[in-house]
């Protein structure tokens, strides 16, 4: 079997104020940039691009690549795949957005590779995928064989372009491969852009110029509070936040709902608003501000988030217990008597019972005294 890149240049680019895939990034545009850095395991790419203009024509040839136009217009990321999948000769491709820029170029020719394998002995597998921790299947950065075609058209058929919906688990394989959180990475607005840039400047500084000063490290300190859903997280930081108030600090928390939420009542006019296609709603009043943004192409990063809040002394952050932040987790006896997610960087444990942390120089807190935890956090973070 044969396979190739596909980089999905069709986006609008609304967020952005700029087509993203012509935005400076090192020493190249980043359509560029991604090309080149595919190329040791993609002999043959594709640019999936709106529509065949002498433009792109011109700019496929530049970087020996072949520029496929959606064959339907406006019905996202699936038409690229429809139309590639239509045109080309290879048997299987791997999509990428080309504001990804931080895809694991390994991880694409394995999932290929994997995919090619299980088409051998399972026929009817056509997409190969890896899984978010908090997102789950995730269709773009995938491997799709042609013979998934049928199913694509079918749902064109009842205009459904829901790409998760061509993910059915007879039909999909979860590759068991390792990917750091950046290969998740898209570029949807400029504040998501300059911080792409950031990364880019830390892994090669050499593509700047000696002026370039990335900011390398969160200024304001930051911990996580993780534990099992039901333990009483937010319970605890409520009382917890209350102490450090007492004490005069400023605190700004962040809170992570894998499952998403709605902090916007249905039949207001902000709800409908949004619900009409806003990507951004904004609410002000004369006590308080709120912004609600709608992420396309998947939630920022802890990183990012972190990078946007100003002007506090203390981030709390409740989740992310995936992350590799500074960590504290909280354990209650016969419902959460063991930590969860990875315990890369813990430095605290909070518990109802007596507990002996694997690592035994970790101090281990009272659930029922925050008072003990307000005091510990400001002699380490302040």
């Amino acid at each position: 079997m044969t396979h190739a890149l596909v980089l999905l240049c069709g986006g609008l680019s609304t967020r952005m104020g700029t087509n993203k895939a012509f935005l400076p990034f090192g020493e190249y545009t980043l359509i560029e940039y991604q090309v080149r850095r595919f190329r040791p395991n993609f002999e043959k790419i594709y640019l999936s691009v709106p529509k065949m203009t002498d433009f792109w024509m011109n700019l496929a040839e530049k970087l020996d690549c072949q520029a496929i136009p959606d064959r339907i217009e406006k019905i996202g990321p699936l038409g690229g795949l429809y139309s590639c999948l239509s045109a080309v000769s290879e048997d299987l491709l791997f999509f990428t957005p080309v504001d990804a820029p931080f895809t694991n170029t390994d991880a694409a020719l394995t999932l290929c590779q994997t995919l090619e394998q299980s088409i051998d002995t399972v026929p009817e597998k056509y997409a190969c995928v890896l899984v978010h921790p908090t997102r789950g299947k995730q269709p773009l950065t995938a491997a799709y064989a042609k013979t998934c075609l049928p199913n694509i058209e079918c749902m064109i058929q009842m205009e459904n372009y829901r790409l998760r919906q061509l993910l059915t688990p007879e039909h999909t394989i979860i590759a068991d491969i390792l990917v750091p959180q950046e290969h998740f990475y898209n570029m949807n607005d400029m504040p998501s852009y300059y911080h792409a840039l950031q990364m880019l400047a830390e892994k090669q500084p050499a593509l700047f110029p000696a002026d370039f000063v990335p900011q390398t490290e969160q200024t304001i300190p930051y911990v996580s509070f993780s534990a099992k859903s039901g333990t009483g997280k937010t319970t605890y930081l409520e009382k917890l936040v209350a102490c450090l108030k007492e004490k005069g600090l400023r605190i700004a928390l962040i809170k992570h709902d894998a499952h998403g939420f709605e902090i916007d009542q249905p039949g207001k006019d902000s709800y409908r608003l949004r619900k009409a296609g806003v990507d951004t709603m904004i609410l002000s009043g004369p006590e308080q501000t709120v912004q609600i943004q709608t992420h396309a192409t998947g939630e920022p990063s802890l990183k990012q988030l972190l990078s946007e809040i100003h002007d506090v002394d203390l981030i709390l952050i409740e989740g992310y217990k995936f992350g590799s932040q500074p960590k504290i987790q909280l354990l209650r006896k016969d419902y959460n008597e063991t930590p969860v997610g990875n315990l890369e960087n813990t430095i605290a444990y909070v518990s109802d019972f007596p507990y002996e942390p694997v690592l035994k120089n970790l101090p281990v807190f009272d659930l029922n005294e925050p008072s003990e935890m307000a005091e510990y956090l400001i002699s380490r973070f302040i």
